[in-house]
């Protein structure tokens, strides 16, 4: 298991999701942090998740585009397990389209809202794999546990 992340540094993330999303540097230090170990757990865990909807909501296209965890073509010669936000319209295969740090403001303010929906989820997909009990497992169980 990683050695450079602390759960404990997500507390900030948990107090902007709680207030809606709130941002500032702190904040997106916490989602880099997060950001990067779930990318290496998801490379452990190789479980796919579709996560929450992070379109625009202010022109209702919350749909438009979701969180993703899973082997993602970045491009023609890479393809990693990590986080996205990946184009979610029906022709597009949930294509990488951000990484989450990577992403708008206003859609990171999004993304900040949805993370304890988004670690919850993954877990809960991880223990249907039948992979809870692994390392990783357990350490997304730890990391989800910060956010309940």
């Amino acid at each position: 298991m990683s050695s450079e992340f602390e759960v404990e540094s997500l507390r900030p993330l948990v107090a902007a999701a709680e207030a809606g999303g709130t941002l500032n540097a702190e904040v997106d230090q916490a989602l880099a942090a997060l950001e990067q170990e779930l990318n290496r757990l998801a490379g452990e865990l190789q479980v796919e998740y579709v996560g929450p909807a992070v379109g625009m909501a202010d022109m209702q296209a919350e749909h438009v585009y979701r969180l993703v965890i899973r082997q993602h073509e970045i491009d023609v010669t890479r393809h990693e397990w990590s986080l996205w936000v990946c184009d979610a319209l029906d022709n597009c295969d949930f294509r990488a389209t951000w990484p989450v740090t990577g992403a708008a403001r206003l859609r990171r303010k999004q993304v900040v809202a949805v993370v304890p929906e988004l670690v919850a989820g993954y877990r809960d997909a991880v223990a249907a794999a039948g992979k809870a009990d692994t390392p990783a497992g357990q350490r997304l169980a730890q990391i989800a546990s910060v956010f309940s």
